[in-house]
Parts: C-alpha cells; sequence; structure tokens
C-alpha cells in the first residue's frame, strides 16, 4: 500500500501532440496508445468543469475467460481508501465526538507509547509505527486472502520499537489508518465499514462501492495481474478486505469515485474549515489522508493506491476543476500511474506531451554499461537535493531514488535508454575523454539534466 508517486518522474518530459484534435479524441488516443504498450489496462474517467471528457475502459478484465473491463467494473481503489477515512474522522469531529490532538491512549489505554501518538500523527504518517503491510507478499496468501482479526493485526505491529519520535518525520505508514478505522469503531460504535457506508457513500449515491472485494461477484470485479501483456499473463492473489481494513481495502468505479471526486470540488460533507484541514499539506506535502502537490504549474490533491495486481489514482485540480480517475488491474512495486495521469494532465492544459510508442531493446554487454554507473545529481532547479544512483547488476542497469524501488534502464542504443514503464528516455552524455558526464531525462514537457558526480572513498566500486 506504498503510494507510487516517484519522485523520478515527477519531471517527465514529453513531445508535442496534435493541438487540433478535441480533448476526448486526444485523451482517448493517449491511453490507446498506453494500452497498446500494456502500460493501461482498467477504465479511466477525465472530467473538467463539472464535463466528463472521457469514461471509457480498455483492455481484459479476466484474461482466462476474456472478459473486457467495463465502466461498471469494480476495482481495488487501495490506499485512497485513506482519503475516505479521514473524512470519517474529521466529521466526527465537527460533531464533537473527538479530536485529532486526542492521544492513542484516549481509545487504547494501554497502547504502547500511546500518549505521544495522537490522531494527527496517524492522519499524516508522522506517528514512527511500523508499517505492518511492508512485510506482506503473495508468500503471505495463504494468510491474508482469508479473513482476518483487528487484534491480530493490530498485535503484528503495536509492540515493535518505534522508528521515530512521533511528528519528528514522515513515513507512510498503513498501521496509522488501520488504527484510525478502530477509533471510528470505538467513537460511534459502528463496524467501521458500516460508518463509511453512511456517512460518505449514501448521501453521494455511491452504490458500487463497498469493502468485501473478494465475495463480489467474478462477472462485477476485474482479476489483478502482477504481469498482463498480450502474451503473458500472471494472476496475483488479492488480499481479503480485513487486511488493508480503513488503510486500504475499498472497491469503487471510476463513475461512483466521481461522485466522490465532485464532493471534494463542490466541498461537500465537510465544511469549508475541515476541507481546508484535510488539504494542508504538512509532512512530505501529506495532509489528513491527502497528498498534495504542484504540476505542471498548478495545485493538486489527490492519493495513489498500489499493491501487485491492481492500481489506483484520484487527481484533482482545484483551479481547473480537473478531475482524473485511473483503475488499473495490473501492476506491481515499481511501477506507477503518474506518467499517464501526468500526460492527461498536459492534454487538458493544452501542453506538449506524447502517445507511448514502441520502442526496440538491445543488449550491450556488461563492459559496455559500466560507464555509466555511478551517482547522478538532479538539476536543483527541477527538484533540490535529488540524488539518482544507476547501478549494474547481473548484466541489467538500474536507476534509483532515494527510499524509492529501482527501475530498470533497458538499452536503445549506446548512451541511449528507456523505461518501459514511464514512457522516459535517458540519453547519456560524454566529454572529450569519452567519460560518461550526464544524461538528459526526457518525458512529459521538460528535458531534465542529471549530472554524474565524481566517485569519492565512499561510492568508489
Amino acid at each position: 500500500m506504498k503510494p507510487l508517486l516517484l519522485t523520478l518522474i515527477s519531471f517527465l518530459a514529453v513531445t508535442t501532440g496534435l493541438l487540433a484534435q478535441p480533448l476526448s479524441q486526444k485523451l482517448d488516443e493517449y491511453l490507446t496508445s498506453a494500452h497498446q504498450m500494456d502500460q493501461f489496462t482498467g477504465v479511466a474517467l477525465v472530467a473538467q468543469k463539472g464535463n466528463t471528457l472521457l469514461h471509457k475502459a480498455y483492455g481484459l478484465s479476466n484474461a482466462a475467460r476474456q472478459t473486457p473491463n467495463d465502466t461498471i467494473t469494480r476495482f481495488p481503489i487501495l490506499s485512497i481508501t485513506k482519503t475516505f477515512t479521514s473524512t470519517v474522522i474529521l466529521l466526527l469531529q465537527e460533531q464533537g465526538k473527538l479530536s485529532v490532538h486526542n492521544k492513542l491512549t484516549t481509545y487504547f489505554p494501554d497502547f504502547p507509547k500511546g500518549d505521544s501518538i495522537t490522531i494527527d500523527h496517524l492522519l499524516t504518517h508522522t506517528s514512527g509505527l511500523f508499517d505492518y503491510m511492508s512485510l506482506i507478499d503473495e508468500e503471505d496468501s495463504a494468510i491474508v486472502c482469508h479473513p482476518v482479526g483487528k487484534q491480530q493485526v493490530v498485535d503484528f505491529f503495536k509492540n515493535r520499537p518505534l522508528a521515530f519520535k512521533p511528528g519528528a518525520t514522515f513515513a507512510y505508514c498503513n498501521s496509522g489508518y488501520f488504527l484510525l478505522g478502530l477509533v471510528i469503531e470505538k467513537v460511534t460504535g459502528k463496524p467501521y465499514e458500516h460508518a463509511v457506508q453512511e456517512m460518505i457513500f449514501k448521501p453521494l449515491g455511491m452504490a458500487h462501492s463497498g469493502f468485501d472485494y473478494l465475495n463480489l461477484p467474478a462477472s462485477a470485479r476485474a482479476q489483478g495481474y502482477d504481469t498482463l501483456t498480450t502474451t503473458y499473463q500472471s494472476p496475483y492473489p488479492h488480499f481479503d478486505s480485513t487486511v488493508a481494513y480503513a488503510a486500504g481495502a475499498m472497491y469503487s468505479t471510476a463513475g461512483d469515485l466521481y461522485r466522490w471526486g465532485r464532493a471534494v470540488a463542490t466541498r461537500q460533507l465537510l465544511s469549508a474549515d475541515s476541507w481546508k484541514q484535510a488539504f494542508i499539506p504538512r509532512l512530505n506535502n501529506y495532509g489528513y489522508g491527502w497528498m498534495t502537490g504542484r504540476h505542471l504549474k498548478r495545485h493538486y490533491v489527490g492519493h495513489d493506491g498500489g499493491y501487485p495486481g491492481f492500481m489506483s489514482s484520484f487527481v484533482y485540480y482545484p483551479d481547473d476543476d480537473i478531475t482524473i480517475i485511473l483503475l488499473k488491474n495490473s501492476g506491481h512495486y515499481g511501477e506507477s500511474l503518474t506518467p499517464t495521469g501526468m500526460a492527461l494532465t498536459a492534454i487538458l492544459l493544452k501542453k506538449p506531451y506524447s502517445n507511448w510508442q514502441q520502442r526496440t531493446e538491445i543488449n550491450l554487454p556488461e563492459t559496455a554499461l559500466q560507464p555509466y554507473v555511478g551517482r547522478y545529481r538532479v538539476d536543483p532547479k527541477i527538484v533540490p537535493d535529488r540524488i539518482l544512483t544507476v547501478s549494474l547488476e547481473n548484466g541489467k542497469l538500474f536507476v534509483q531514488a532515494t527510499d524509492e524501488p529501482r527501475i530498470e534502464l533497458f538499452a536503445q542504443s549506446e548512451d541511449s535508454f528507456f523505461l518501459k514503464a514511464f514512457n522516459e528516455q535517458w540519453l547519456f552524455q560524454r566529454d572529450r575523454k569519452g567519460q560518461v558526464t550526464k544524461a538528459v531525462v526526457h518525458g512529459n514537457g521538460i528535458d531534465v539534466t542529471v549530472r554524474k558526480l565524481p566517485l569519492t572513498p565512499q561510492t568508489a566500486p
């Protein structure tokens, strides 16, 4: 459930599209090109100023049955669930039933270090708690694909030492949102799922949203795939809703999420002050259940979700009243819907973009790849203090930003590489002596230069 907004791709660049085409046609052509390159299979909804410009399904919901995705196909929305959990917390605060400043011991008197952890810390990922979801993998499917008890989950992380003093730093943590679901149950006297249903789903008419994804009829839900291409399909077992709970157990449709988007846009359910409180960027630009940031000089709020088999993205640009919803039934860690969302935004704002295209990979020997290995500093005008590490392992070249998954670089020619999942090219450059000194990263409208740093005793091979 780690958010998949990689710093590496926040400054991608692209070439110009044909601006004479209608927006809806350009949006569809871009997503069709992404689907043809095995980069998008699912449902997309794009709207501006209350008008739906595109609401369309792409690819298969079940490869074995050759069942196509449909606009009413349900998908797990994963960590987008956090935006709903945080909204219920703020609703309860408006009702005077809790405060974001309440300590964890108010609800769990014996919770270790609970007197130093507040609801605010849980909402903003600054609690220091161990993230229980970080250890769940396919090998655990025999356990997590079946219902688990809430206390069983809490016991898994409650006695682990805090990673830092609460409030000191940001570390994405599903454990905090799991506890927020339990707080909601204690305050309302109802199951968390019922509270969300009564306080959000029913008022907004979100009739196709819920929590128990695995028990939906097979015809109503998408199958998730770690890999889904025209030549290879690898289904991935999805966890039971009790595992992710208030941190990421919701399922929905793009249409229902657009109802949620209009509630966000028109400030429904919560007061104006509470919505403002939700969107104030704290550490790492994270608010109360919402990611915040800027793209193409436009402010946005939203959230992503990712777990092998499914990916999701909800982004809202308030100044332009743009909503972009992407639900995908394939993917794994190291992939992201961010490039797709960024390109769709560029189309709407009439900025440069490029459709996905076929690139041919070639094999280069390790001796040819070794010169690219090293640490590269991103142009500080784009991203301050950002270092990217290019490494070589078993004949393959990888790039990795700090605290992010590494991503393979594929050779297109000597000094020219590409990232399959991000529609991005790396063009390495050399000095007169033939030494690699920098690279130009080309992908969503801006060419970004990353300069190779000199070796130090600590970084020398």
